[in-house]
């Protein structure tokens, strides 16, 4: 169908250009700092529809697009993100922007070996018990650097939700109740 096309284009539009940001980052000695401005730039087109609204018009010139990005990053962008920057809005490629800024924090995580896992827990994990996951996670997926984003949850009533990349692990008490309740829902009501 042509909506499958068009989202299969945009996977390989963005994958291709991230590509060539890590790829140009790398080259330039500033793959942290450009990371470190993706991650800026995603979390300000999250909260400001006026600026996904400025990139995506077709009245606003080349120029003042560029401006506007360089606003967005006060602390003045680097050479390599403002490069790609110019070279995106060039090719009209604005549209597909916040998929390639994403398909760059994925390929810049893979290459350096970062995971990240999110552990939700119905009360706070101690320190101690949030170190002996990470390694352990580190040890098993031979990752150099498991970031795990902790968070209570008291609807979870016990146990835990355990999510990295396509693997989830839910031992919630939450969960075993409604699979229970479930369970109990499709056998007949026996008297004895």
């Amino acid at each position: 169908t042509p909506e499958k096309q068009n989202d299969m284009d945009t996977g390989l539009i963005a994958k291709r250009y991230a590509t060539a940001l890590a790829d140009f980052a790398a080259a330039n000695g500033e793959e942290q700092r450009v990371y470190d401005e993706v991650q800026h730039l995603i979390a300000v087109y999250k909260t400001e529809p006026s600026l996904r609204d400025a990139l995506l018009s077709p009245v606003l010139p080349v120029t003042a697009k560029e401006a506007l990005f360089r606003q967005v990053l006060d602390s003045g962008s680097s050479r390599t993100l403002d490069g790609f920057f110019s070279l995106v809005l060039h090719r009209r490629r604005e549209k597909y922007l916040y998929f390639m800024l994403y398909s760059y924090l994925s390929l810049y995580k893979r290459r350096h070996g970062i995971l990240d896992a999110a552990l939700t827990t119905a009360a706070s994990v101690s320190d101690e018990t949030a170190e002996r996951i990470t390694s352990i996670v580190r040890m098993r997926t031979r990752s150099r650097e498991v970031r795990l984003h902790r968070k209570a949850d008291e609807s979870l009533i016990g146990g835990f939700v355990f999510r990295m990349d396509d693997l989830l692990l839910d031992a919630s008490l939450s969960r075993q109740l409604n699979l229970l309740r479930k369970q109990l829902g499709r056998k007949q009501n026996r008297i004895v």
